[in-house]
């Protein structure tokens, strides 16, 4: 989603700028279809057409409102998202709870709410505490008007979409990823600024530059390697052995209390936990079920289904042999 509507920015503001009538017409449907593909990839997209909005306006000024072709391309971008939402409404039970995701708990605004946010998250996690030097150092970067305002469209977007969808950034890290783009651009600027600051000489610009970059890097990492650590080795025992001994295109149940780790181990398609009982998962397509660091109990449904391995690790049962 990211990309789509970084994407269609970019192609937006080269059809703004093209002479060429052939290119004119590639790079504005370039733009509409990425733009309405971010929508409906993730309608939190909305939010980020705010620079194309800024783009439209910095050419045409209030003139915009008079320009059939950007109604269309307004139309044509949010109609699939439009029709997708229309579409989904005949299956509610389909539609996750959502509500709180904007302000649950009424959270936003609060003081938990920007620690969570931009201490905890954007200083600690994403820039290291170091990092928050250069990117201060980007708004102090002298650019053109249009460019300044451009780079501000990213910063007005990203912070409504913080404060609006303000349970769901405090629940969720990843929901940071969208303004990631805009995090990117001030680090561009504040390095730029720092590197080309006349009033110091080249080494010592070069020199903290390195020393902010290295440690910003180095105290991020510090926070988020355990992220990429397994806690239970068995999940990777288990799923070699599944990989090993059971069918390519089998369906298993990897009950790992609907933790999709373990599942991603045994490079199976299936279920992370128990949906339903047994004969009823049978029902569904399921064929093997693994579960890892069996007890007596586990082993006791070697009574109703085959047992293909077991050991202290894990077991693995067939569900179509008794």
């Amino acid at each position: 989603m990211v990309t789509a509507i970084l994407r269609g920015i970019l192609f937006f503001d080269l059809w703004l700028s093209q002479s060429s009538r052939l290119k004119s017409v590639i790079f504005f449907l370039l733009s509409l279809i990425f733009t309405a593909s971010s929508f409906l990839l993730k309608p939190y997209a909305l939010f980020f057409a705010i620079p194309i909005v800024y783009l439209a306006f910095y050419k045409f000024k209030f003139s915009a409102f008079k320009k059939w072709y950007l109604w269309l391309y307004v139309i044509i971008a949010v109609l699939p998202l439009v029709l997708w939402r229309n579409w989904m409404t005949q299956f509610p039970q389909g539609i996750p709870a959502n509500e709180w995701l904007f302000n649950g708990g009424n959270i936003r605004f609060t003081g938990s709410f920007f620690y969570w946010i931009f201490a905890d998250r954007i200083a600690r996690l994403i820039l290291g505490f170091w990092g928050l030097s250069i990117l201060g150092l980007g708004f102090l970067k002298k650019l053109s008007r249009k460019d300044s305002l451009f780079f501000l469209s990213f910063l007005i977007a990203s912070l409504i979409y913080v404060f609006t969808l303000a349970r769901g950034n405090v629940q969720h890290d990843y929901y940071q990823i969208l303004i990631i783009p805009t995090i990117s651009i001030f680090l561009g600027l504040g390095s730029s600024f720092l590197l080309t600051y006349k009033d110091m000489s080249r080494i010592s610009r070069y020199l903290i530059f390195t020393i902010f970059v290295i440690f910003s890097l180095s105290f991020s990492w510090y926070y988020v390697r355990d992220y990429f650590n397994i806690n239970n080795s068995s999940i990777i025992v288990a799923g070699k052995a599944v990989d090993q001994l059971i069918p390519k295109d089998a369906k298993i149940i990897a009950n790992y209390n609907g933790d999709t780790s373990f599942l991603y181990q045994t490079k199976r398609k299936g279920w992370a936990s128990f949906e339903k009982s047994l004969p009823e998962m049978v029902g569904l397509g399921a064929d093997y079920l693994v579960l890892v660091n069996p007890t007596q109990k586990d082993l006791g449904i070697g009574k109703e289904y085959k047992i293909v391995e077991a050991t202290s690790q894990f077991v693995i049962f067939n569900l179509h042999e008794k």
